[in-house]
């Protein structure tokens, strides 16, 4: 750190009251935040089955649903659909259903005979032929019904790939719907907390809204503190995601059995005994990474998958380094030629919306498996290289 930089980050630390004009937002609670389910698919649509229920213990009464159901109604094909009929229903009458058939939110009233289907794609995108299967599985389902209508619900109302059949439908829409059916009821302080939590937490969450009061202070903070945040920002990687604390509690059971060694948690990465004998650190902080390591296990995180990979620093080896880094490249039939990172090994597991949790972690042991299970062959295939020669 050079002079200027450490006088940079004194004079940010002197400077309390400019961190006061961020008490409103850092004092702020909310309770999906608390929970740390904001960025979980599945519990978005618990929230919002609950929300519909007519019948619910929310104190709404129909007033969402009817809401919501009149939106979808002025989005639909009239040639398709009887509006009349649609909006003249009891709404009370309706049942409200979680991954029925894995379809995610299904509404239905036996006695109005209709069901609306809601696929709730946030982060994920639409698996193969999975809308069509959804349409022939609710044909037979509520084959009683003499309407059915499908939504498919997206943060900025993207299209389906289905666009006769699935009508397009934004979580801002499902935002106009929420605030306007709580306007002027008086509901149990539990209840307003909850809905305006959640409300909260989509706009800035899903919808990405921004608060341009606070984003006008956070860039006077920045621009007069430029160089001590860079210095922040390039040497803290703090990640309070559910993702997080899943795959580092994963890593770390993983460590403590003695399978792979994990050191940082505030990051994705890993390391083994076997690569560490084979590929020793550094003496110096000159390596492709800035640090003194020769290779890292790191993950991603994919919109709707978890991805390993096993990449290779080239930068500033000793000879011996190039030589067992080569024998690696070969054995994995990579080229052999200059380079600053080299990615020897990668694979990625889908991850699954129903339990999203068991999902990611049952998808962390499989990839560190698979890699561990690529790395012995590897040093296998070198050793063999090496009695050849």
């Amino acid at each position: 750190m050079t002079n200027n930089e450490e006088q940079a980050l004194k004079d940010f630390l002197l400077d309390i009251d400019c961190l006061k004009q961020l008490d409103d937002w850092t004092d702020d609670f909310n309770l999906f935040d608390v929970l740390r389910i904001t960025n979980m698919e599945i519990r978005h649509s618990n929230i919002l089955a609950w929300i519909f229920d007519p019948n619910e213990n929310h104190g709404l009464g129909d007033s969402f649903i009817k809401s919501f159901i009149t939106k979808v109604v002025s989005k639909c094909d009239q040639n398709k659909y009887n509006a009349f009929d649609l909006l003249l229903q009891d709404f009370y009458s309706y049942q409200v259903y979680r991954e029925s058939n894995h379809m995610d939110i299904v509404l239905a009233s036996r006695e109005e005979k209709t069901a609306v289907i809601i696929e709730n794609k946030i982060w994920s995108g639409e698996s193969s032929h999975q809308l069509n299967d959804y349409l022939e599985k609710s044909k037979t389902e509520y084959k009683d019904c003499n309407q059915i209508l499908y939504v498919f619900l997206t943060p900025y109302g993207r299209e389906a790939s289905d666009p006769d059949n699935w009508i397009a439908f934004s979580y801002g829409e499902i935002i106009d719907s929420l605030e306007s059916s709580i306007k002027g009821m008086n509901l149990r302080d539990e209840v307003v907390l909850v809905i305006h939590n959640y409300i909260d937490i989509v706009r800035k969450n899903i919808m990405k809204e921004k608060d341009e009061k606070l984003v006008r202070i956070c860039n006077e903070i920045y621009n007069k503190h430029r160089i001590a945040l860079r210095l922040i920002f390039e040497n803290v990687n703090i990640d309070n995601s559910i993702e997080h604390e899943i795959i580092c509690e994963t890593l770390r059971e993983l460590n403590d059995n003695g399978k792979i060694i994990f050191k940082d948690e505030n990051k994705w990465q890993f390391f083994t005994a076997s690569m560490d004998e084979y590929l020793p650190a550094l003496d110096t902080a000159d390596s492709s990474w800035g640090t003194n390591l020769v290779y890292y296990y790191w993950f991603e995180k994919g919109e709707d998958k978890l991805i390993i990979h096993f990449e290779l620093g080239g930068w500033n080896l000793t000879d011996e380094l190039t030589k067992r880094t080569n024998a690696l490249i070969e054995a994995s039939k990579k080229k052999v030629d200059e380079y600053r990172y080299k990615r020897l090994y990668y694979k990625a597991v889908k991850l699954s919306q129903d339990d999203y949790e068991a999902s990611l972690r049952n998808a962390t042991k499989s990839l560190v498996k698979s890699a561990l299970e690529n790395e012995k062959k590897l040093l296998s295939t070198v050793k063999e290289t090496v009695a050849e020669s």
